[in-house]
């Protein structure tokens, strides 16, 4: 039976060699989506706004790049495995989402009991939406293994290389900081050039009049103690580094909660 492209029932011998070559081909495609992702969640919101001094956060993107690169190599490995495609995919599928899960709830501030309790009970519906991409590292294996053999193999895997590129890019690109963020980060820019206008005055702080004129990067996330704000953490090249909150309501001008040197 074959669904989008995909024979449910399995293709060719099911050996044990055939088996590995199908799971290091999985790797392989899921090692380059993972990492094409990770490279434009990093480097999005610096293409898209060049006037701002965004900075690419070097140590969220080497932390996120093995996970994430390993992980979706492992479920492409795991959905590959299995000679029966529908097997691969439902094995993957829950793997994908169990990752990510995992990440989620035991980075998170609540108990030990209630992380397993949602851990069982939401497992299968994230797996449901973790499936595409289940499904989308079998059928570039299964394509892989079907050119392989054909004239112009070599051109013909390096367009699934470019396919699963740009999949994993194109999904980077969402992570991209929504326009009322980027706003703030104007506001926050801003400020810093001319720190007198602050109110409070980011002038008062020690330093900061003495680096008015210095460059700096610009990290931006979501606010850790108010859900309408953005933290920013402002790195100056001489070390200097500000850490600044900005709180900004739908429809009223943004304004600094709190700001302050990072000792």
């Amino acid at each position: 039976m074959t669904i989008y492209g995909l024979n449910m029932d399995g293709l060719g011998a099911d050996t044990r060699q055939a088996k590995i070559k199908r799971a290091a081909f999985g790797a392989f495609y899921g090692f380059l989506g993972g990492t094409a992702f990770v490279l434009m969640t990093a480097f999005i919101d610096i293409l898209l706004n060049p006037d701002l001094p965004y900075g690419v956060d070097w140590s969220t993107l080497f932390l996120r790049l093995p996970f994430l690169a390993l992980g979706l190599a492992l479920v492409g490995a795991v959905t590959c495995w299995w000679h029966e495609a529908w097997l691969g995919l439902v094995s993957g599928a829950v793997i994908a989402a169990a990752l990510a899960l995992t990440v989620a709830l035991f980075t998170a501030e609540v108990g030990t009991g209630l992380k397993f309790v949602v851990l069982v009970f939401i497992l299968i519906p994230i797996a449901a939406m973790t499936l595409p991409i289940a499904y989308t590292l079998r059928w570039l294996t299964e394509r892989h293994a079907a050119v392989i053999a054909l004239q112009w193999s070599s051109v013909r895997i390096a367009g699934l290389v470019l396919i699963v590129l740009a999949l994993g890019a194109g999904c980077g690109y969402f992570t991209k900081t929504s326009p009322h963020g980027v706003d703030v980060a104007h506001f926050m820019n801003d400020l810093l050039q001319n720190p007198t206008q602050a109110k409070p005055p980011l002038a008062k702080i020690e330093h900061v009049l003495a680096h008015q004129a210095s460059p700096y990067k610009l990290y931006q996330q979501k606010s850790k103690t108010s859900t309408v704000g953005y933290d920013f953490r402002i790195e100056y090249e001489d070390g200097f580094t500000l850490l600044c909150t900005v709180v900004a309501y739908p429809g009223l001008n943004p304004y600094v909660s709190t700001c302050a040197a990072d000792q």
